[in-house]
């Protein structure tokens, strides 16, 4: 299989998430190459269901190709770009080579290789007849994707692995056994005051903005604390839309993170707690609607950490133990539930020169790494397989 070909394909189309579906339809054209079992649609979504192409336009988005018999050795990767409008520069290799995206988005994060390295190693569990999962998940960035996923894709399973490529990881080296990913909660904190003009009666008001105000200042020193990171960042205001009006509605878009998710369950009860103390002061209301959550993370499992970087050192692949993530992954999803059943999971860094940040416009990776990265979970795969 052509890695780069591959890359390039999906490159060329992001989308975002629960949204990717001429992304799915283009994975699906391919897997039905393959000797394997697809499940698409809702079929991805509710056990039981069935594989149907309409369900994809529906929002229904992302595919898994199953391999073989159970227990399954599950690969999971994602599928999403971002809205990020992707750099005209001349020089930008996508550009140079026209593969730029074509829709306004971009795979700004390299989801665009690792759909293409997921796509290898199914045409190798096609060949081989080893049994195996292979999840082409969906809503990654937000950390939507993995809670929607129907839960029988993590039974019969005796093995996980998934990978990133680039957050740091040195070109030439693979990170082995991933650890310290952030808890994530993102959520709207909505506060209903009430409407009134105001110059000729702003006394008959209740302004949603003053209340937001102190909400704001008070929720500041949840994230002092000696124990454990906090982190809350308000990345969206909406409210309003009269000038010569008292504010009845303001709604901010939150991004809450934090090194354990006990850490994490702390800051929620405390902002909650707040939001009803300023909005019962003034006689007003509020609404805390969380959107997406993504579990912490910190990698335990050292035997099998160190083995893996054995068979790759043996290899001639250079390996780092336990690179931090220092981020937030909807991945922990699979990590946890995995790890608590006993399961061999792991996280791996794929090392590489980055023209540009990730989530930027410049961002672009060395395609002639994809080879080296396929190699390196293969390996990591055959020495957890063993376990």
């Amino acid at each position: 299989m052509d890695l780069v070909l591959y890359r390039r394909l999906f490159h060329k189309i992001p989308e975002l998430g629960f949204e990717e579906v001429k992304t799915t339809k283009e994975i699906i054209k391919i897997l039905e190459n393959f000797n394997c079992k697809l499940y698409y649609g809702r079929a991805l979504y509710e056990k039981g269901a069935e594989s149907d192409m309409s369900d994809i336009d529906k929002g229904f988005t992302g595919v898994m190709a199953e391999f073989g018999v159970a227990p399954y050795f599950l690969f999971r990767t994602d599928i999403d770009g971002l809205k990020i409008k992707e750099t005209t520069d001349i020089t930008h290799l996508p550009n140079t080579f026209g593969f730029a995206s074509t829709n306004g988005n971009m795979h700004a994060c390299g989801h665009d290789g690792h759909i293409a390295l997921a796509l290898a190693l199914c045409e190798r569990f096609s060949k081989t007849g080893e049994s195996a999962r292979v999840l082409f998940q969906p809503a990654e960035e937000g950390v939507r994707g993995a809670r929607s996923m129907a839960d029988f894709i993590t039974e019969d399973v005796g093995g996980f692995l998934s990978y990133h490529i680039g957050l740091g990881e040195e070109k030439g080296y693979i990170g082995v056994g991933t650890t310290d990913f952030l808890a994530t909660t993102k959520l709207d904190m909505s506060f209903f005051g009430k409407a009134a003009h105001a110059a000729n009666a702003p006394e008959k008001g209740i302004s949603a903005l003053t209340i937001a105000m102190a909400f704001i200042d008070m929720i500041k020193d949840l994230t002092i604390d000696a124990h454990s990171k906090k982190f809350i960042n308000i990345g969206i205001i909406n409210g309003g839309g009269q000038r010569n009006a008292i504010m009845d509605k303001i709604t901010l878009g939150m991004d809450l993170r934090s090194d354990s998710d006990e850490a994490m369950d702390e800051m929620l009860s405390s902002m909650e707690k707040i939001a009803r103390c300023v909005s019962e002061a003034k006689g007003a209301s509020y609404e805390m609607k969380v959107l997406a959550k993504a579990n912490a993370y910190k990698e335990e499992n050292y035997e099998l950490i160190d083995r893996v970087i054995e068979k790759l050192n043996a290899n001639e692949i250079k390996t780092h133990r336990m690179p931090s993530f220092g981020a937030s992954e909807d991945v922990t999803f699979y990590l946890k539930k995995l790890k608590r059943r006993g399961v061999p999971a792991m996280h791996m860094m794929l090392g590489t020169n980055l023209k540009g940040p990730h989530h930027s416009d410049t961002f672009d990776f060395d395609e002639e790494d994809l080879e080296f990265f396929y190699k390196a979970i293969g390996l990591a795969y055959e020495e957890m397989k063993e376990e």
